[in-house]
């Protein structure tokens, strides 16, 4: 039963937002038939748009996670009667790997944030021109 609804749960994740991204898509080409270059704008939009709230989230939970990770490593718990002589050094070896795979993520997410952010805001100011 709990695997069943992990699946149910794993399956949901993954559908619903594709479902939303292409009732959205459907909701603007019903709308904007008639304007080819409006439709290709706002499904570039979109794109940009969503880009940048998954890099957000990916900085964001990246950033929290290495600050904990980093305090594991830094100030790391006593272990009292461990039942294995490598316990801690193994835990501390994970912890540092952990810490270096975050940090890549967050690395790495940066500058596709920015790149994107910069593509927002120049496509702001080319529709503000062209409303003047």
């Amino acid at each position: 039963m709990g695997i069943l609804l992990v699946i149910v749960f794993g399956l949901l994740i993954c559908i619903v937002p594709v479902a939303i991204v292409i009732l959205i898509i459907q909701a603007i080409s019903k709308r904007n038939k008639d304007d080819k270059h409006g439709f290709d704008e706002t499904i570039r939009n979109v794109y940009i748009y969503l880009i940048l709230i998954i890099t957000l989230v990916a900085i964001i939970t990246g950033v929290i996670t290495a600050f904990r990770v980093g305090l594991d490593v830094a100030l790391p718990e006593k272990s009292i009667g461990s039942t294995t002589y490598n316990y801690p050094e193994r835990e501390k070896n994970k912890n540092i790997v952990e810490l270096c795979t975050t940090l890549s993520i967050v690395i790495t997410s940066i500058p596709i944030f920015v790149y994107h952010n910069k593509l927002a805001k120049k496509d702001k100011e080319l529709k503000k021109q062209e409303n003047v």
